[in-house]
């Protein structure tokens, strides 16, 4: 088939070949593949990890359940219910996903790749802030009704929590982006075969340590954005509340000694399943798309 990579630069004057003229770079626009994969297949992979999400919210203000019976709490008022609030966050979706796909590849294009995960974060965060707070507080509503009396508006792309956000969007780009790499080619060295389950598997690892990089940045949004009483707090009083969060969730002290507590590795184990499994379905379709494209 013929490459149907595209650039700035070519075909009738335009403000994007200006540009990218004016400043001497080549931007590359994105394939069909890319898009579709992105404005499609994101949205219903979002839209599949609801209660997966909906039980790292819970988690943030539950320190003494367990995994599964966080997984259990988010279907105990029924089976539909474990998707509670997921429509916004799928319908954020479509955009979110031409920005982690589409135009993570512009941004590095021009860039480079460090540079192009660091702005696709901030671009991700600004289209999907508002849908993800409204469901993680519909979720948190849902289990402990009354908590929150306004439910933050999905369009608003700002709000508690948002720095954190952004960081762990940040986090979670680089997994997908660049720590899947390497992570495929220690696994290749090791089994001596390269094929789609070695790519499949390796992705899986590269977003599970970027999930779990990403862990305390997640927690700290699901508490900050489920927690109402900390907009009322000065800036020096919030952060403090903040950092106690953290210590309360992850150190516990026993007879005199301070050690990670139990709640560590099951924050790290639910923020991994969710991640991994959101990124390694998008980069599995995104590839198989891409496959496919090029033999048509």
């Amino acid at each position: 088939a013929a490459d149907r990579t595209a650039d700035c630069t070519s075909g009738p004057p335009s403000a994007c070949a200006a540009f990218a003229d004016a400043m001497g770079v080549e931007v590359k626009l994105p394939d069909t593949p890319l898009l579709i994969s992105g404005g499609l297949g994101g949205p219903l992979v979002m839209f599949i990890v609801t209660p997966m999400r909906n039980a790292l919210t819970l988690g943030a203000t539950n320190k003494q359940a367990s995994a599964m019976q966080l997984y259990r709490s988010v279907f105990s008022s029924g089976v539909a219910r474990g998707w509670t609030g997921g429509l916004y966050p799928a319908a954020a979706a479509s955009p979110q996903f031409l920005c982690v796909g589409p135009a993570f590849h512009v941004y590095a294009s021009v860039a480079g790749a460090p540079a192009g995960v660091v702005l696709t974060g901030l671009t991700e965060s600004a289209l999907v802030y508002g849908a993800e707070t409204r469901n993680a507080q519909m979720a948190k509503n849902l289990k402990t009704p009354g908590t929150l009396k306004d439910i933050h508006p999905a369009w608003k792309p700002f709000g508690p929590g948002i720095s954190m956000h952004i960081l762990r969007n940040t986090i979670t780009i680089a997994g997908m982006r660049i720590f899947c790499k390497p992570a495929n080619d220690v696994l290749e060295m090791a089994t001596g075969n390269r094929n789609e389950l070695t790519q499949i598997v390796g992705d899986f690892i590269g977003n599970c340590c970027a999930a779990c990089l990403s862990a305390p940045a997640h927690q700290i949004y699901g508490f900050s954005v489920s927690t109402p009483e900390l907009s009322a707090l000065p800036a020096a009083e919030k952060r403090a509340r903040l950092l106690q969060f953290l210590k309360d969730q992850y150190l516990e002290t026993r007879g005199g000694r301070t050690r990670l507590s139990s709640v560590m590795p099951r924050d790290m184990f639910m923020r991994s399943m969710y991640a991994a499994a959101v990124s390694t379905m998008y980069v599995a379709l995104e590839r198989a798309l891409v496959s496919l494209w090029k033999r048509c």
